[in-house]
């Protein structure tokens, strides 16, 4: 027996990244809002099931006054963590962890959900390509249910989502697997590389894999192939890597596995849904891939986008933060932040050297790794901190500190979450961008005239050569060039130049807003329909 007045239930699954979640939370309580009949499941890492129900807890501002969520509308919504706590940057294990766990709580959820409807629809993280065989494979144990129908999410920018899954004529990276030589390469078998019950993660051999990792190299992060993405400045493929690495990590070998799965999971879905502003931020993107055959499913699968969710500050700033603020001038303050998983690169040191130099005062979100960074670094944060230059806590309120008076500018690993953040508060953004979706990012921001894009922080093969959208301009992947880049761009954000932006970041953030009001709350009433007979 289902509970009284409820009708639907939809299943939730989520990344290990905790950067892929409040945009679900967010949406599920505009779905509960909405739709009263409805309840909601949501499979998640252990690692992220305490933030997301202070988020949840909080109502996180939804609706206002008028329409915030109410108790009775946060007990339609229940967490099923997978796995145990582990360190916040243990990646590996925590993905292994999802991967071969969150099927234990899918089955869960199917066996226990009274007095709660049988799940109508399943919506997963397309990141986490895994979902698709995990979902068949429980449902086979419980053949007295009709399976529930397969949604993909995407967590992040459309340009991402074109350049892993989309077609070739739109310039996905699908030539990839054809590139490969087929033999005389032995692709190793990741599932046995990984531990399935503590997640520890075993070394690849590199004498072993040692053809296939120089196919893997000059095919992708040695190639010069030219990537044409609808509304992105084009860039060399070798661009979307812009660090060291190491051939013998799973993660960084694992890449291709992932990009076959991956390109496998956007063929299943019966629909796709996303809460990131692409028809704001990045239109021509969003209108070919509502077209791209692969992604459509050529004309006959839709892309649903919602709202993209108004972050509220939480009212803990973070130790010493508004007290910091509040002693520095309008536009004074810059902020820096490089995400969750920190990867900076050799650049840190000469980013806090300029700074000081140039007497800006700064605030440096640690990511709760404070007490592992380098001496080095540890000692320039430490002497700052003295003379009250900086301040760099564990932990900020990155909604807050970007939306107060003294900030100026944002330098940013340019995430999805922190893009759009950054956009909401008006603050242009000194873009950092090292890999994946953060590069697409860091150019989008540069051709909008937004911000403006670092490139001599990367390394790795991409020194010494030439960026396809900025000619001219080649990556001398050193301090010197570095700390030449920073000062032109501090002095240009501080300048006549920043005023601009922050115009051009209202007008979108206007429209943003405007969409927020009307577009993407009808999306939503409608969603929560979905899947009813």
């Amino acid at each position: 027996m289902s509970a009284p007045g409820l009708k639907s239930h939809f299943v939730f699954a989520t990344t290990f990244a905790y950067s892929h979640v409040p945009s679900i939370i967010h949406l599920s309580l505009s779905l509960l809002r909405h739709a009263p009949d409805l309840c909601i499941s949501i499979i998640m890492h252990k690692n992220n099931e305490k933030p997301a129900t202070q988020l949840a807890e909080a109502g996180a501002g939804e609706g206002g006054k008028d329409n915030a969520i109410t108790q009775q509308t946060r007990d339609r919504l229940q967490f099923w963590p997978v796995g145990e706590d582990t360190q916040w940057n243990d990646t590996k294990s925590a993905f292994m962890t999802m991967v071969f766990k969150s099927g234990e709580a899918y089955a869960g959820i199917l066996a226990t959900h009274a007095p709660w409807p049988v799940p109508s629809v399943f919506i997963y993280d397309i990141t986490s390509f895994f979902y698709v065989s995990v979902k068949m494979k429980v449902e086979e144990n419980f053949p007295h249910i009709t399976p529930p129908k397969s949604v993909g999410y995407i967590p992040y920018n459309m340009g991402e989502t074109m350049l892993l899954g989309g077609s070739e004529e739109n310039g996905s990276f699908r030539w990839v697997d054809a590139e490969l030589p087929k033999e005389g390469v032995a692709t190793p078998d990741l599932s046995k590389l990984v531990d399935p019950v503590t997640g520890a993660v075993v070394p690849l051999d590199t004498k072993e894999h040692e053809k296939l990792i120089s196919a893997y190299r000059k095919c992708v992060t040695e190639s010069h192939r030219l990537v044409n993405l609808p509304g992105y400045s084009p860039f060399y493929v070798f661009e979307r890597w812009g660090n060291e690495i190491d051939w013998t990590e799973l993660d960084q070998i694992g890449w291709f596995s992932y990009l076959t799965g991956y390109q496998a999971c956007v063929q299943a879905p019966e629909l796709f849904i996303s809460c990131f502003p692409s028809s704001v931020i990045e239109k021509e993107t969003l209108a070919a891939a509502r077209a791209d055959p692969i992604l459509s499913r050529n004309g006959t699968r839709q892309l649903i986008e919602f709202e993209c969710y108004e972050r509220k500050p939480t009212g803990n700033w973070g130790e010493g933060v508004k007290e910091f603020l509040d002693r520095h001038q309008e536009k004074e303050v810059a902020y820096v932040s490089f995400g969750t998983i920190v990867n900076a690169g050799f650049g840190l040191p000469t980013l806090f050297a300029v700074l000081t130099l140039k007497k800006i005062p700064f605030i440096y979100a640690c990511g709760n790794q404070k007490s592992s960074l380098p001496e080095e670094i540890r000692a320039i944060l430490a002497e700052g901190e003295e003379k009250g230059l900086c301040i760099a806590p564990d932990w900020v309120d990155q909604i807050a500190i970007l939306h107060h008076e003294s900030v100026g500018c944002f330098v940013s690993h340019c995430g999805a979450n922190s893009t759009v953040e950054a956009i909401a508060a008006g603050v242009p953004i000194i873009s950092w961008g090292r890999i994946d979706d953060q590069v697409l990012l860091a150019s989008l921001v540069h051709s909008k005239k937004i911000g403006i894009e670092l490139l001599q922080h990367r390394s790795g093969y991409v020194k010494g050569h030439e960026v396809a959208h900025r000619k001219g301009v080649v990556m001398q992947a050193t301090p010197e060039a570095l700390r030449a880049e920073l000062k032109e761009a501090f002095d240009r954000i501080r300048g006549p130049e920043g005023d601009k932006m922050r115009e051009r970041l209202r007008i979108i953030d206007d429209e943003i807003k405007s969409k927020r009001e009307g577009e993407w709350v009808e999306n939503v009433q409608k969603f929560g329909q979905y899947g009813r007979a």
